[in-house]
């Protein structure tokens, strides 16, 4: 896999930061691109090019910035000179109550959940080969109403799911379109203890997820060549439930 290059949106911290990790670790090099966290970029680029002896290089861009995808898909082609994989993990998730909730807010959210993933496919169809393969975060709120304080954000996330499923059928045969929707990975550093608990009641593998369970998932679809548009939970089974 030498040879092969990976673009992850939001990939300095949290799951995004262990999707890099995954890539480089299977030999991928990887531009990693990051919104407003550049310190977290630079130490893990520079500690993944030590451990992994691949190229790992940082781009800064601000999603919401319409024009902005499409010079992530440039730098990516200037750097490397090619594009294999795109993994959209860039995602916002803002807790206000019905309403509280702003234009500014909702334009925002929408603009980096669903706009930005569309352009940046787009913009990165244009270039790849054959066999290219894009995967988008999802959410497992985009299939349930649990938490009324997330609006925008599960809204979005409910969207890029019908985005995935016409990509798919878009950039078919030549690109493969999926995604993953992960249950409790992190969670949130506002949802208390009680909530954690309550919300493990209908997780039937009766524990929270971690960010490695989402990265070898999305790893799952970029080497299963006979499968697109489809939304992958990763959620311990929790849509069971549903």
């Amino acid at each position: 896999m030498s040879n092969r290059v990976a673009l992850v949106t939001g990939g300095a911290r949290r799951v995004g930061a262990e999707i890099v990790r995954s890539f480089a670790a299977r030999g991928y090099d990887v531009l990693l691109h990051h919104g407003r966290s550049s310190e977290a970029a630079a130490a893990l680029a520079s500690e993944l090019r030590e451990q992994c002896g691949v190229r790992v290089e940082v781009v800064q861009d601000d999603l919401a910035d319409a024009n902005a995808p499409g010079r992530v898909v440039a730098t990516a082609m200037r750097v490397f000179g090619a594009l294999h994989v795109v993994v959209s993990s860039a995602s916002i998730m803002t807790a206000r109550p019905f309403d509280a909730v702003t234009v500014e807010e909702w334009e925002q959210t929408a603009a980096v959940n669903l706009r930005a993933p569309f352009f940046l496919m787009q913009a990165a169809a244009r270039v790849m080969p054959e066999g290219g393969t894009i995967v988008q975060l999802s959410d497992h709120l985009a299939f349930e109403a649990v938490f009324p304080n997330l609006i925008p954000h599960q809204v979005t996330k409910a969207a890029l799911t019908q985005l995935v499923r016409t990509t798919a059928s878009a950039l078919a045969p030549r690109i493969r379109v999926n995604a993953v929707a992960p249950g409790l990975v992190l969670a949130p550093d506002d949802l208390s203890d009680d909530m954690i608990e309550r919300f493990l009641r209908d997780v039937p593998l009766a524990r929270s997820g971690t960010p490695r369970d989402v990265a070898e998932a999305i790893h799952f679809l970029v080497e299963a060549p006979y499968i697109t548009g489809v939304v992958l939970p990763v959620d311990g089974g929790r849509h069971l439930r549903r």
